[in-house]
Parts: structure tokens; sequence; C-alpha cells
């Protein structure tokens, strides 16, 4: 996908929840120890769909009671699974809705749920298939606390330098689906916040059509939001894009590996024979060095056009 257009100001919408209800807006909201701010979340979401579903992720607070309190549909993990698990559940759960559009909304209160008319106009005038509620494309991106902003600034700059991706706002959990989308991006594995990723490398990879709005995002005033260190966060999310980037394209990163192996074995064989005709000593360590990277490098090679050929095949089977 070569262009992603942005919509730079905050579009009016006259949407009415009756409207929404008869277009089947379904809401799904990943919750884990969020008790402080689930029922008003609940009751905002309520505003602009048909159904609202709240995932709760194994909370050891009251987050699972005052979620059955509202009228939302509540599942529950028996014990804290990840995001991506809670949010996989909550999108096939919607498909027993039948919804023309899915919403996905954190439960933390960064989100501020009165933006959803803003992520459907784009599916609902049929300008997108998947819509990403970006801080990165609002005058306030300067309000993101400084580590967080640097830690974004880095993840994001990895998704576009390894995964060719020209999303701004790759990890926000606040995006409307089309329901032609989410077969699609239910096939996502990761357990953490990695899911976010996987979904946008898959809708990509299949085509769909993806655009970004300005939403507002709220840091103060908050409970921590975070309930993963920043490191483990940070690693976990560099190995989901590193994942990625090697399934979108093998032949770069294992190919071009095993050429460059085979070109530096050359180093220890150029070595060794300079020794063998200035001495006439045979270096084997010399010889296993050079020859145990040529093996290396053809078989990396070799399964560069394994997983080429899989994924090919993946994408005709998922057509």
């Amino acid at each position: 996908m070569d262009h992603i257009p942005q919509m730079d100001h905050l579009p009016q919408n006259n949407i009415s929840k009756e409207s929404n209800k008869m277009q089947k807006v379904v809401v799904v909201i990943p919750a884990f120890n969020e008790s402080n701010n689930i029922i008003q979340i609940i009751k905002d979401t309520k505003k602009y769909a048909f159904e609202v579903i709240v995932v709760d992720d194994g909370s050891t607070d009251n987050t699972l009671q005052k979620a059955l309190s509202t009228d939302a549909k509540v599942l529950r993990n028996r014990r804290n699974c990840g995001k991506g698990v809670a949010l996989k559940k909550g999108l096939i759960e919607s498909i027993n809705y039948d919804p023309d559009i899915i919403v996905t909304i954190d439960a933390d209160g960064q989100h501020d749920p009165h933006d959803i008319p803003n992520l459907l106009e784009p599916i609902q005038n049929g300008s997108a298939d998947m819509v990403i509620g970006s801080r990165y494309i609002t005058k306030k991106i300067n309000e993101v606390p400084l580590v967080r902003r640097v830690g974004l600034s880095i993840i994001n700059m990895l998704n576009h330098s390894l995964e060719n991706t020209t999303v701004k706002d790759t990890q926000s959990g606040f995006r409307a689906y089309s329901k032609s989308v989410i077969k699609v991006i239910t096939n996502s594995d990761s357990r953490g916040y990695g899911a976010e990723n996987e979904q946008l490398a898959e809708a990509e990879t299949h085509g769909f059509s993806i655009v970004e709005v300005p939403v507002n995002i709220k840091y103060g005033g908050l409970e921590n939001t975070s309930k993963k260190h920043p490191f483990f966060h940070g690693t976990h999310l560099v190995s989901i894009i590193l994942k990625i980037a090697i399934e979108k394209r093998p032949l770069l990163f294992f190919g071009l590996g095993g050429v460059i192996l085979i070109i530096i074995s050359l180093l220890p064989m150029i070595k060794m024979l300079i020794i063998f005709n200035e001495t006439r000593y045979f270096s084997i360590p010399l010889f296993l060095i050079s020859m145990g990277l040529i093996f290396i490098g053809i078989l990396l090679i070799m399964i560069s056009f394994i997983l080429y050929a899989l994924n090919r095949i993946k994408r005709k089977l998922d057509r």
C-alpha cells in the first residue's frame, strides 16, 4: 500500500444512535483491572453501538462485577492472558452479531468514545476498510509523556523501516473495521500488545484500505495505563515487529542474510589459501569456518525460498 490518506481535522458527524444501531456497530473493549473506568466507558460507547462486548482479561479487581452490572455483553478469561487474546476473543464474539462495523477501544480512559463517529465515517462512506484513531495527526502530540513519546517513536520507526507501513500511529488500539476485515485480523496470534501490529500487517498484506483519523487522547488524571513494565512491553513489541517483517519478506531477511554469510566465508578461505601458498600448511580451522559459513548461508537461502512459497500459498488460500 503506497499511501494512507489522513484526515487533518475532526470531521463533523451527525450520525445518531439509532442510525448506528441500524448499521450494527459493535464495540469490543478488552479490559484488565479497569474498575475505575469500565462503567463510564461502556455507557459512552453504548451511545454509538448496537452492542458492546467487554472481555475481562482475568482482572483481580472488581472490573468484571462492574461490567456485569451494565447491559454490555461480558466475556471473561479466568486468568490474565494478554490483550491480544482478549481482543481476539471479543472480535470473534462480535461476528455472532453480523455487524457492519466493529470498533475496538481501550478501557483505560485514554480514548474518548465520543470520537467513535469519526472512526465510523470513512468506512460508512466507502473510503476505507480499516480506520485507526491516531494521536500523530492531531495538534496535541506534545502532550504525550516524553518517555512514552520516545518509545512510540522507536516502535513506529521500526514498523516503517522493517514492515514498510506508512501508518503513523501503529500502536493505537482505537480502531474501526469493516466486516470484511474481521476474518483476516483474527488470524493474528500475538497474546500481548503486539496484536495491533499483527492486525495492521494482515490488513495491509491483503490489500485493505487503511486511513487514520485524529482522535483525542487523554494522559493526565489517569492511573498507570500501562499494565506492563516499559522495557518488557517494548521488547515484546520489537520481537513482534521482527517476526512480522521476516514473515512478510523472507527473501530479504533470510535470503540476503544467506548471501552475506557466503560472501563472508570467502575471507577465511582466502586467508587459508594465502597461508597454504606461503607455507604449504593447510589450516583445517579456517577451512571448517569457511565451510560452516557456506553451509549456513545456503541453508538460509533455502529457508527463504520455502517461506516465500508458503506465504504465496497462504495468501491464495485466504482469498
